[in-house]
């Protein structure tokens, strides 16, 4: 499986391959020896046309060139050009205008050459029953929704493979070992991540994707000292409400991102609403850490004048010059 991981490192940018970036974008010569080898070459870019969005930049009077629809086969939204300079790019030289010294790369193709072949590593390894399963990285490139009830709920994640366009899900229920009411926040586009490879699962018009998980190589919050030491029935806690059901609502405790409580709606005597995104304290009525449960009543609301001074008052605490 190290061809596997030396490709994800080229295609995902990851650190150990970034200082190749410069090696290779140093004169015409080179940019003509990797086209003939068919060699692959590491880039980042520093514009991004308004008009075409076609990404270049420009050294020893040398101009580099990707046409926009040469990142992954189409053309993007315009509305991410800055976003497409933060990436690097594995990248096939596809054509040299020595006269104008125009050099035009492709990521697109470099990516079309090296899916059949992790694809082929793949199958062949998932086709083998007895084998455990196949750790690689993907690139998120966005989380599934749908709509649930009149609400809209977060059912799983889509991959990017190795970063070659080898499709990947994610079901919500396999993101962690703990149950994940909400993925807002939690992932974003872009983000890199470990997972394990599952199956393949074949869908219609010879669609299919590969099914993973990464709850194996997360470690398991309730398992942790901290929750065993610092958290008791009757703390008072703040929390942050992450979605909201008929009956309860799902909230995040401040310091234990991936432990969700079960909070009721506060009584009519209390006089705020439950939002999402907004922090509440509340009191915690039920701590059973084998069930793995937390249940908590809230009793007030923090405006953003409360957090602010909240925050204030943190900040002097942590600059108070200790003694000895």
């Amino acid at each position: 499986m190290d061809v596997l991981h030396n490709i994800a490192g080229m295609f995902l940018g990851t650190k150990e391959n970034k200082n190749v970036a410069g090696v290779n974008a140093r004169n015409l010569k080179k940019y003509e020896e990797a086209k003939k080898t068919g060699e692959y070459l590491m880039l980042s870019f520093t514009r991004a046309d308004a008009i075409t969005g076609d990404l270049s930049f420009v050294e020893d009077d040398i101009t580099v060139v990707m046409k926009s629809d040469q990142i992954s086969g189409k053309p993007y939204a315009l509305k991410y050009r800055a976003q497409k300079l933060e990436e690097q790019y594995c990248v096939k030289v596809l054509n040299i205008d020595t006269e104008r010294k125009i050099v035009e790369v492709s990521h697109h193709a470099a990516r079309c050459e090296k899916r059949p072949e992790i694809e082929k590593e793949l199958d062949k390894y998932l086709a083998r029953k007895e084998q455990t399963p196949i750790m690689l990285k993907g690139k998120v490139m966005k989380v599934q929704r749908k709509k649930a009830n009149e609400a809209m709920v977060d059912t799983g994640v889509w991959l990017d493979l190795c970063g070659v366009g080898i499709p990947g899900y994610i079901y919500i229920g396999n993101w962690k070992k703990t149950f994940t009411e909400t993925l807002q926040g939690k992932v974003n586009y872009g983000d890199v991540v470990d997972v394990m490879v599952l199956s393949k699962v074949d869908g219609k018009n010879g669609m299919y994707y590969y099914s993973c998980s990464r709850k194996e190589l997360v470690d398991d919050p309730w398992d942790s000292k901290e929750l065993h030491e610092k958290y008791h029935k009757g703390d008072i806690v703040k929390i942050k409400c992450l979605s909201k059901r008929d009956n309860f609502w799902y909230g995040e405790i401040n310091g234990l991102p991936d432990i969700q409580v079960l909070a009721e709606y506060p009584s009519h005597k209390h006089d705020f609403s439950i939002v999402p995104g907004f922090s509440y304290l509340g009191t915690l009525y039920h701590v059973d850490i084998k069930e793995r449960s937390l249940k908590a009543r809230v009793f007030q609301a923090l405006t953003f004048d409360k957090l602010a001074e909240e925050s204030k008052e943190q900040t002097k605490v942590t600059d108070t010059p200790q003694e000895g």
